[in-house]
């Protein structure tokens, strides 16, 4: 029998974090798409997807950085990219 694999998310958990990054997204677009995203808020919006340590914990992985000054619809925009690639 073959232990699980703990450095990679399972099928389920890779569905569920790109089901996740779309609502992120919607949500997004919903509320106040030209306000700036901000670090906090991107823990915060993560945050509120999910109570699950390991799927916050795939979320993050794949979910960027803010790094620069960016609207929340490009970031909105950005999420689906990643979605769609998953």
């Amino acid at each position: 029998m073959n232990a699980p694999r703990y450095d990679r998310p399972s099928a389920q958990t890779q569905r569920l974090v790109k089901e996740m990054l779309g609502e992120i997204a919607d949500r997004l677009d919903a509320n106040r798409p030209n306000a700036l995203m901000t670090t906090i808020g991107r823990h915060a919006l993560l945050q509120a997807a999910t109570m699950d340590p390991p799927l916050l914990r795939a979320l993050r992985d794949v979910a960027p950085e803010i790094d620069h000054t960016v609207p929340r619809r490009e970031y909105a925009a950005e999420l689906r990219q990643i979605a769609g690639g998953m």
